[in-house]
């Protein structure tokens, strides 16, 4: 497709920004980690949201791996017509997590606690996996 991103200094290729765009679903560390496990093995996610947008670092255990999600899932939607993937190198060689929960996860530590005791007291959303949307790339409605 032409397209041939570039590691920028600092990073190791290893790590991924993820840009997604007419999101209509909702994003999470599940679904992320759907997507770009079959591209091989993930280490850690981190969703959040910046300047009204969706993104999430997804860090792969090698650097072949996440040029194989570029490759395969750049411009590519998560789900039909919707949630389309913008994916570049992040200028990251690690990404750090401090809790496992639908947010962040960290694949390498799952004894991270999942929630800040500071936001203990907070109500949390609760739903299912997928939150009863339809099937993302890879899985069935």
């Amino acid at each position: 497709q032409g397209y041939t991103p570039q590691v920028p200094p600092g990073g190791d290729g290893r790590v991924l920004l993820v840009t997604v765009t007419n999101v209509v679903y909702p994003v999470s560390v599940d679904i992320m980690h759907k997507v770009f496990q079959l591209c091989g093995h993930i280490q850690k996610i981190v969703t959040f949201n910046k300047q009204g947008k969706v993104q999430a670092l997804v860090q792969f255990e090698t650097a072949q791996e996440a040029s194989w999600a570029i490759e395969r899932f750049q411009g590519q939607n998560i789900y039909s017509g919707c949630n389309t993937l913008q994916i570049q190198f992040s200028n990251l060689s690690e990404v750090t997590v401090k809790y496992n929960n639908e947010r962040s996860y960290d694949f390498t530590n799952p004894n991270l606690p999942t929630i800040n005791p500071h936001d203990a007291l907070l109500p949390r959303a609760t739903h299912g996996a997928l939150g009863g949307f339809p099937g993302p790339i890879g899985g069935r409605p």
